[in-house]
């Protein structure tokens, strides 16, 4: 299904509404296919994929490659970090994982933008 310029299918069109309600500024592009959601920003392509855990949770394995902007910085030109979290259910009950591991991908994301720029501002000063 493609709605709003988004392809979703599967398990990662549960992650989608996270980014169609814009709490991720600056989204270039964006797919929801089966088990992985790829998110295009201006510095970076991440590629989150998904799987199931027992009981009821989610793995989420996070792929980033950051671009350095600008011919004029001392950065390094491309950078690459991976990371997985695993997403349970709430309360002791359990429940539906969705809301929380929206809000995972979306936290996360925005840390890594956030480690990334930092990163840069120090090796430009270091340069």
């Amino acid at each position: 299904m493609i709605r709003g310029g988004f392809r979703v299918e599967g398990l990662a069109a549960r992650l989608a509404p996270a980014v169609w309600d814009g709490r991720l500024p600056d989204l270039v592009g964006s797919s929801f296919v089966r088990n992985r959601v790829q998110l295009r920003l201006p510095e970076a392509d991440i590629n989150i994929r998904l799987r199931t855990a027992v009981p009821a949770g989610l793995h989420l394995t996070f792929e980033a490659v950051f671009r350095e902007r600008g011919q004029d910085s001392a950065a390094g030109g491309t950078w690459w970090d991976s990371w997985q979290v695993t997403v349970e259910p709430p309360g002791p009950e359990g429940g539906d994982v969705t809301a929380e591991a929206m809000r995972v991908l979306v936290d996360h994301v925005i840390a890594a933008r956030r480690r990334f720029a930092v990163l840069l501002e120090e090796a430009d000063r270091a340069a």
